[in-house]
């Protein structure tokens, strides 16, 4: 049974790294759902609009993923942060412990959600101030895997980041074959 993501988009998410992770998720046959917060239509911070498969009202709060996926950028990642519904969600996938992949500005939203004492992970520089990464190991890696998190730097690793999810959530050797038809 092919693993179960749930990328979540705010007005203002970063477009590379959203775009770029869905692509290689379902490159890896990962099953992906792209959610929004409210709306039929969500416009990425560089004015790309996407058309979600669906939004977090009509979700409700029943489904399980394996992974939780949230784009960066601004004021996406703000925007993200300031939802109820997705702090809610990322608390019960984080008991659960089930995956969580933030890149850029994102990390931002675990800290919200109070995710991020005694994690080790990346985030774009300045996006965290030190009152939210308190607790928390911030290193300057691309990519960084703590357990059941995945973070990474920016949208210039985003490959690398939605190939860091495809491990975990795969194997090696899908995160292999992809990679090798991405003829890098």
């Amino acid at each position: 049974m092919a693993s179960k993501a749930l990328i979540l988009l705010a007005p203002g998410f970063e477009d590379l790294e959203a775009i770029t992770t869905i692509d290689i998720l379902r490159r890896a046959k990962i099953q992906v759902l792209v959610a929004s917060l409210h709306n039929d239509r969500v416009t990425g911070a560089r004015g790309n609009t996407i058309i979600p498969d669906t939004n977090l009202t009509l979700l409700g709060s029943e489904p399980v993923y394996d992974a939780i996926v949230l784009p960066g950028g601004q004021p996406g990642a703000n925007n993200l942060a300031a939802d109820k519904r997705v702090i809610k969600r990322l608390q019960e996938q984080s008991v659960a412990n089930r995956l969580i992949g933030a890149i850029c500005a994102a990390p931002k939203v675990l800290a919200a959600a109070g995710l991020l004492k005694g994690r080790r992970l990346t985030h774009f520089p300045g996006a965290l101030s030190d009152t939210e990464a308190q607790g928390a190991e911030v290193v300057g890696e691309a990519v960084v895997v703590d357990g059941d998190l995945v973070t990474g730097r920016g949208p210039g690793v985003a490959i690398d980041f939605a190939l860091a999810l495809v491990e975990q959530l795969a194997d090696r050797e899908t995160r292999d074959a992809v990679e090798a038809r991405l003829a890098r």
